[in-house]
């Protein structure tokens, strides 16, 4: 008696991984039964840029988002100073509260990111720094 072997393509590789096959002892009278395990899709990651924060709502949306897990990118910079410091002192405590990160990206541009994202800063080039002194 000769046993073939079916060699597996890439697409039945694929299937096999998100299906698993349950076969119960068999009867004469039972035929082998097959469950299909569902894939949930994963969720989009959503980042929302502000890009003129000009009133202190615009900084309430931005601090609900946060709340919410989005990743928040806000610009401050057309703010009065007095409002600029006021938003700040905001944000930081919602992001306190959140336990995210908050990284300064330019003069008045922020990235807040909730603590369920990892922020990788990677280190400023030559370019960068000569640029600051």
């Amino acid at each position: 008696m000769e046993e073939t072997l079916e060699q597996t393509g890439l697409f039945g590789r694929i299937r096999e991984f998100f299906v698993r096959e349950d076969v119960e002892e068999m009867d004469t009278d039972h035929v082998p039964t097959r469950t299909n395990l569902k894939v949930h899709a994963v969720h989009r990651y959503h980042v929302t840029v502000r890009r003129q924060v000009v009133s202190f709502q615009d900084a309430v949306a931005a601090a609900d988002g946060l709340k919410r897990g989005e990743q928040q990118v806000l610009n401050i910079s057309a703010c009065p100073q007095d409002l600029r410091e006021k938003i700040k002192d905001f944000m930081c405590g919602v992001n306190y509260n959140a336990e995210g990160s908050w990284e300064e990206l330019g003069d008045g541009v922020y990235l807040l990111a909730p603590a369920s994202a990892h922020v990788e800063v990677a280190p400023a080039s030559q370019r960068m720094v000569a640029g600051r002194n």
